[in-house]
């Protein structure tokens, strides 16, 4: 596919979703601003005589001097410069109707209606709007009176209260205890009491000392060396 038709095909399609998002015939609609329409325009003072069969079937709103909302009531033959003028039987809906659909008769040869078509009516912010239809024949029209349509008050906004803001508390610091340091005591040294030096005593000698004034061994000999040892051990 060429590159100008993806483009076409582009732009269409954005038309036709921008279509849709305007689907409110309060925004999307067709002004008519026609005052050969008034029902002070009787015969063909303000006009030949007028015809609605070439009406486009749509969404309209009435805008002029001619009038801004079809009328409620019978309107005599040859006015609204058309022979059988249209009429509203019924009456307009109110804000909170919405869209409603309503009959419109066409007034001919003493008969109020004649010919009659089905119409919807909105009602916008201070003017209507008409979903209307081409008339069945010729020479046939719809009527138009002025009107003071009071503006509606404006929708209060709804706001949404705050919520409010949680505070979490804030959790306490736990503060672990301090462990206590353990001191482990010191062993005392064992001192090990020095063992005394034994001394051994000194053995005495046996040794016998011969005396030379003894005169020959026998008791007496034996008797010196008994006091020898004795001296020697009193030394120890």
């Amino acid at each position: 596919m060429p590159s100008e038709m993806k483009t076409l095909l582009l732009i269409l399609g954005c038309l036709n979703c921008c279509h849709f998002l305007s689907a409110d015939p309060c925004v999307n609609h067709t002004v008519l601003d026609q005052p050969w329409r008034s029902t002070n325009c009787a015969n063909t003072n303000c006009s030949s005589f007028q015809c609605d069969n070439n009406l486009l079937t749509g969404w309209y709103r009435f805008n002029g001097p001619g009038g801004s909302t079809i009328p409620e009531a019978v309107v005599p033959v040859k006015h609204c410069s058309t022979n059988a003028p249209g009429w509203l039987r019924g009456s307009h809906p109110t804000p909170g109707d919405g869209e409603v659909k309503r009959q419109v008769c066409f007034h001919l040869s003493g008969n109020p209606c004649d010919w009659s078509v089905e119409i919807k009516i909105k009602r916008c912010s201070d003017y209507f709007v008409y979903y209307l239809k081409k008339s069945p024949i010729c020479f046939l029209a719809y009527c138009t009176v002025k009107a003071v349509i009071p503006t509606l008050p404006p929708t209060p906004e709804t706001t949404v209260p705050p919520m409010p803001e949680t505070t979490v508390p804030t959790m306490p610091e736990t503060t672990l205890p301090t462990m206590p340091e353990t001191t482990v005591p010191t062993t005392p040294e064992t001192t090990v009491p020095t063992t005394p030096e034994t001394t051994l005593p000194q053995i005495a000698s046996s040794m016998i000392v011969p005396n030379p004034t003894s005169p020959a061994p026998g008791m007496g000999g034996k008797q010196f060396q008994l006091v020898i040892i004795l001296l020697i051990a009193g030394q120890l």
